[in-house]
């Protein structure tokens, strides 16, 4: 403990320093790692929100290179090619309810259909163009078939559905 004793009548004036441990030295690091630990956390959070709220995924289809380019548009300004594919690496192009199942609501868990429109490779690798709720179905269909318009001399199209089970 650090002090210091002024007097200068009518006032005398004490000022105390706290002594600094090796108990407190600890526990401020932990508090300043933790926080920093959480903050982490938070920030890859709020970031992942932006992402999903700013960004979209641009496909160009090049019928001059026959490759499949795959853009990452943040805030419609910048974008970041992520991938390209040939068309000889694309096997099919898939429009089905396999991503459906088990979703977890504020009851527990309820089955939840899901429709996707998915780009198989012929290694089997997915490239999901969209993911869709039952109500957005006409809007999904309508987009199968204009890309099977547009692709279909290319590529192959398929619809594949399996049951849902309500148990």
């Amino acid at each position: 403990m650090r002090y210091k004793l002024q007097k200068n009548p009518p006032i005398i004036c004490l000022s105390v320093e706290a002594s600094f441990t090796l108990l407190d030295f600890m526990a401020l690091f932990a508090c300043l790692l933790l926080g920093v630990f959480f903050a982490l956390f938070l920030w890859i959070f709020a970031v992942a929100i932006l992402i999903k709220l700013f960004t979209r995924n641009d496909y160009e289809f090049s019928s001059d290179t026959y490759s499949l380019t795959q853009y990452l548009r943040i805030f419609s300004y910048f974008r970041i090619k992520r991938r390209t594919i040939s068309f000889d690496e694309i096997d099919r192009f898939l429009f089905s309810n396999f991503d459906s199942g088990q979703a977890l609501v504020e009851r527990g868990l309820i089955n939840k259909e899901w429709f996707t429109l998915e780009i198989i490779t012929k290694d089997q690798q997915r490239i999901q163009l969209v993911k869709a709720l039952p109500d957005e179905l006409e809007e999904m269909d309508r987009l199968y078939f204009e890309l099977k318009e547009y692709l279909g001399e290319w590529f192959r199209f398929e619809v594949e559905y399996e049951e849902l089970k309500t148990s």
